[in-house]
């Protein structure tokens, strides 16, 4: 055998075995065990302006319906923090467009298009049962939900869930002339 036979077997035998090598590279190890948070392990970091989901609520959720009742009533107590402004108002239905409207409707009637789905059918927010309660009573219920209405506590702020409530008074509260 030659020299370049020896060579050319050599080089074609490194070729070949190449790829092999490449996959040892120990990069290939760093994509399988890079850290990574798993479900209920540890504390994520949330961004500074996410709503809170402790220490700010007043009440605890209801275990049932008779707390749901009892937890309510006592938050017809709460007094809105919220002045009736016209800012406050625009600010309620902006929350009220975004969270409220696909179920209650753009009026109020309990008529959205999601909310035609339900059964019970969502809560018409224009008729006195809703406007005679307590704001205290509807803060309650926006943030622990109701029987068929789900909880927005996480969703919404608090401040926000106040100024909804301002839109709900003052605007679907309204009657026609």
């Amino acid at each position: 055998m030659s020299v370049n036979s020896i060579c050319a077997f050599i080089a074609m035998t490194l070729l070949m075995l190449s790829p092999g090598l490449a996959w040892s590279l120990p990069w290939d190890e760093d994509m399988r065990n890079q850290p990574s948070v798993k479900p209920q392990e540890s504390q994520v970091l949330t961004n500074p302006s996410s709503v809170p989901t402790q220490g700010k609520e007043l009440f605890a959720a209801p275990v049932d319906i008779s707390e749901l009742v009892q937890a309510r009533l006592q938050a017809g107590k709460l007094a809105n923090p919220e002045a009736k402004t016209g800012e406050s108002i625009n600010r309620g239905k902006l929350m009220y467009d975004r969270y409220c409207s696909v179920c209650h409707g753009e009026q109020g009637y309990g008529d959205g298009t999601v909310g035609k789905k339900y059964t019970p059918d969502p809560m018409n927010l224009t008729i006195d049962y809703v406007q005679i309660q307590p704001e205290g009573q509807l803060f309650y219920t926006i943030s622990h939900g109701s029987i068929a209405m789900p909880y927005y506590r996480d969703a919404i702020v608090a401040e926000d869930r106040w100024h909804l409530i301002n839109y709900i008074k003052a605007v679907l509260g309204k009657k026609p002339e």
